[in-house]
């Protein structure tokens, strides 16, 4: 059959045959969905002027600027040709045409008998098209030709029959949705939900124009639909979402309290022009066609409040939930609220699941077809509808704000660890702002680490580079913070400069003990160089004393008494620039050594076998690692005798890392050497005293008492 019509359009002479009657071509273009398959363009009519009562033959091919979808039968589609006589009633004239082609559409023979007052018109209607959101407001037109044996003749056979425009807008591309520890309540329901305080997050979606959101239609499997994919649940995370939505048109609409609105599960009454209904689809297929939904309004008569929801069933943290129009208002444009509840256990760590949303069912085919389904539509995200509604700047939406300009490191080649710097991000608007931060790499690969990676509304995000594997060079790369359509994008420039190699670093081997305000001795390899420098904690511990052997280095610091009572600091030593590893040490309230000839008599001499201290008189010691005064108690020891109140126990002034200890020497004791101790303990702990090593001084009972 296509052969045979294809070779009447080429014979010579057809088209000079003299006409029957004349046609002028006209269009009733409708708008029509940009992401739909199967979108349903306006009637072509033909205006037609002929001699009375004649008998009209011929056949008549419609050239579509897109492809045809209606639904095929073997070559026939369902594109219909009328006749409306004088009095306005239209009679069919053929109930099917034949799809030669993707885009052409043809009626074979047929014939009609011209009204008595010489004038008819035909129109051709049901014409389903397949746009593509890249021709959006790019017109669908229609081509009409007759063959040479029609005696029709057409004047200005070129008509637009559609008019592309996006159909779908929502507050998102892609929404974000906060999981955390959620309550769920016993009874479940949408107001249950909302008074046991369990996580929500809204998606709302938006017309592009009226009529987008349409019900089922005579001759289609479903109306529209809207399909949220969602994923990123953790494993033990359950989801909830209305069975029933009513939109912005409808007595109260749905919302879970974003958007400016109240909170509502909804209430819907039937109206004379129609409000916006959606109905939860309980078990579509993965493209989200197939089934029927849970509520049909048909039957309601007045007000209708709902409160039901449903859990969405998940695998490894994907699902998704379907709904479909079942009312609409075709004169204005309208949107709903879909919430989203999400219980998890108390104490599950924050995670990000996310929420793609796009019309349904969802296909490829963009050609009519024997089974696909009508309505059917191209998954393509869909763009903000703030810009729609009008609302980008209310309070309700987030704003991102990110304090930094640009990060720039400088590392030696080789070097293990990472080097590390610090962006703020920040809500500076309302609502929950839902950021992730991304880093995008120009040259070299994976030598950034971001952590967190996202989060929600005010934040520190920590960005270290790790140079250890790359080579001498600049490397860059953009850090992408995206807090989502509305609040906006900020991108940070990243460079890296890898130099030369640094020397080996500086290796300690042994340290301590450490006690604030005293000294401590640190071992090790390449301590030692023109400059050193040594913190605990960032704060610089000052070197005393440098000592280098064949085998070790060895440095003598003061512990700053600023650390205070801490039990432990990172220890990192730099020698002329070169970094050790990071190494944890431990702190004592107390670990006292008395100091070389650190014993003295009252009168200022050294204490010695030559120069003994009198009894009854004071000996003076001199030590390190004894606790400060507000952090402990100092006592001493002598021969057998506990000191318990030194006369004097404390910093000496003016000597950093030393401690005295002034104590009277019992006058019961005879002439001998004996042992002497200072002792520490710390204020948490006083019970655990710890002593110095013994060190001998000499004592002597005046000569009156010698003997008594």
């Amino acid at each position: 059959m296509r052969w045979l019509f294809c070779l009447l359009f080429a014979l010579p002479g057809f088209a000079q045959l003299q006409p029957q009657i004349v046609c002028d071509a006209t269009a009733e273009p409708l708008q029509i969905r940009s992401e739909g398959l199967t979108e349903l363009a306006g009637v072509v009519a033909l205006n037609c002027t002929g001699a009375a009562s004649q008998t009209v033959s011929g056949s008549l091919t419609l050239f579509v600027s897109r492809p045809v979808t209606n639904r095929l039968s073997g070559e026939s589609v369902d594109v219909r040709m009328t006749l409306e006589n004088p009095v306005g009633v239209e009679q069919q004239i053929l109930g099917s045409a034949l799809l030669i082609n993707a885009n052409t559409v043809t009626f074979p023979i047929f014939s009609f008998t011209m009204p008595a007052n010489g004038q008819a018109i035909l129109r051709i209607s049901n014409v389903r098209v397949a746009v593509a959101p890249n021709l959006e407001r790019s017109a669908v037109t229609a081509q009409l030709s007759t063959d040479g044996r029609t005696g029709i003749g057409i004047r200005n056979s070129l008509v637009t029959i559609a008019v592309p425009m996006r159909g779908l807008y929502a507050n998102t591309t892609v929404a974000r949705i906060l999981c955390r520890g959620s309550n769920l309540p016993e009874e479940i329901s949408f107001t249950d939900l909302i008074q046991a305080g369990t996580v929500a997050s809204s998606l709302r979606v938006t017309e592009g124009m009226p009529a987008s959101f349409t019900k089922r239609a005579p001759g289609t499997q479903n109306g529209v639909r809207v399909m949220l994919k969602y994923s990123g649940f953790p494993a033990t995370a359950r989801v909830f979402v209305p069975d029933v939505v009513v939109g912005s048109s409808g007595a109260t609409p749905t919302s879970g309290g974003d958007f400016g609105m109240t909170v509502s599960g909804g209430v819907y009454g039937p109206t004379l022009q129609g409000s916006l209904l959606l109905a939860r689809v309980p078990n579509p297929d993965v493209n989200g066609g197939g089934d029927t939904p849970v509520f049909n309004p048909a039957a309601v008569t007045q007000n209708t409040t709902f409160n039901s929801v449903s859990e969405v069933r998940l695998q490894n943290g994907q699902g998704w939930a379907v709904y479909e129009v079942m009312d609409s208002n075709a004169y204005s444009i309208e949107t709903a609220q879909i919430p989203t509840f999400v219980s998890l256990p108390a104490n599950t760590p924050e995670a990000i699941a996310s929420a793609a949303v796009s019309f349904a069912p969802i296909s490829t085919v963009g050609t009519a077809s024997t089974s696909q389904p009508i309505l059917r539509f191209l998954n393509v995200p869909p763009p903000v509808d703030c810009t729609v509604l009008r609302d980008c700047n209310q309070p309700y939406f987030p704003r991102l704000f990110v304090d930094g300009q640009q990060l720039s490191f400088t590392a030696p080649q080789g070097r293990a660890g990472f080097y590390q710097k610090y962006v703020r991000i920040l809500n500076d608007n309302g609502g929950l702002m839902v950021w992730s931060a991304t880093p995008q790499y120009t040259s070299g690969a994976n030598w950034l680490k971001v952590s967190p990676e996202a989060g929600t509304n005010n934040a520190t995000v920590i960005v270290s580079a790790v140079p250890e594997k790359l080579a001498k060079g600049v490397y860059t790369a953009n850090l992408m913070i995206d807090a989502g359509p509305i609040a906006g994008t900020r991108v940070l420039p990243v460079t890296l400069t890898v130099t030369d190699p640094l020397p080996d670093p500086p290796v300690v081997t042994s340290a301590g003990p450490f006690v604030v305000g005293s000294f401590a001795i640190i071992t090790g390899r390449r301590l030692v160089g023109e400059a050193v420098r040594v913190t605990l904690d960032g704060m610089e511990a000052q070197v005393m004393k440098r000592n280098v052997t064949t085998t070790e280095d060895t440095l003598t610091v003061l512990v700053p008494i600023e650390l205070g009572r801490r039990t432990s600091a990172q220890l990192q030593i730099t020698r002329d620039n070169v970094l050790s590893a990071m190494q944890t040490v431990q702190f004592a309230a107390a670990a006292p050594t008395i100091l070389p000839a650190g014993i003295y008599n009252q009168n200022g001499d050294v204490n010695s076998q030559a120069v003994p201290e009198l009894t009854g008189n004071y000996l003076v010691v001199y030590a390190t690692g004894l606790p400060q005064p507000a952090f402990g108690k100092i006592t001493a020891r002598i021969h057998d005798r506990e000191i318990e109140v030194p006369a004097y126990a404390g910093p000496v002034q003016g000597v950093p890392g030393v401690q005295q200890v002034n104590f009277q020497i019992p006058g019961d004791l005879p002439t001998m050497s004996t042992e002497v101790r200072v002792c520490g303990a710390g204020v948490d702990n006083p019970a655990e005293r710890v002593c110095s090593k013994p060190v001998l001084a000499w004592i002597q009972r005046p000569p009156e008492t010698d003997g008594q």
